[in-house]
């Protein structure tokens, strides 16, 4: 067992970051942190000659399971920033994709978001800013793995 100073040192800088969340910018949006990031995430991984993303696949690519995208991709639709479109080859093969509405919230704060992780990689360096996400995606392997050993199951991080 870690002595409890770092124990305490590493709970102390979790929690600050955790009241400092607003690092990934400060305007205030009119949809949930989650919602933004899955449209940016959708409007990032959708190639032009697609249809949309099926919710299956945004779920790997968000590392989130298939309830938490259904609620996700209902609310956004909910609101009008993505519709949900079928395949007129295969009627059950369902895609999301951006209305003009989620386009233009990407569009207003993927700029804003993309310079406050920039600076924030900046102030790191390429050394330090890869070793930050070496470690992160250390501790979510490990936090992963935890957690299927706790209930049986295999769960991506951030379920």
């Amino acid at each position: 067992m870690l002595e409890t100073d770092l124990v305490m040192d590493l709970i102390e800088i979790l929690e600050g970051l955790r009241r400092y969340q607003c690092w990934y910018g400060n305007q205030s949006l009119p949809i949930r942190h989650n919602e933004m990031m899955l449209l940016l995430f959708l409007n990032h991984n959708l190639r032009p000659d697609h249809l949309g993303i099926q919710p299956s696949k945004l779920g790997k690519i968000l590392r989130l399971t298939r309830p938490t995208i259904t609620s996700l991709v209902n609310s956004l639709e909910e609101q009008g920033y993505v519709a949900r479109v079928n395949d007129d080859e295969d009627r059950r093969a369902v895609f999301v994709c951006l209305t003009a509405k989620g386009q233009k919230l990407v569009d207003e704060n993927r700029k804003e978001f993309f310079r406050n992780i920039s600076e924030i990689m900046e102030f790191l360096g390429e050394k330090d800013a890869q070793e930050l996400i070496r470690l992160m995606g250390r501790i979510r392997v490990f936090l992963k793995k935890k957690r299927a050993g706790l209930d049986g199951r295999t769960v991506e991080c951030g379920d």
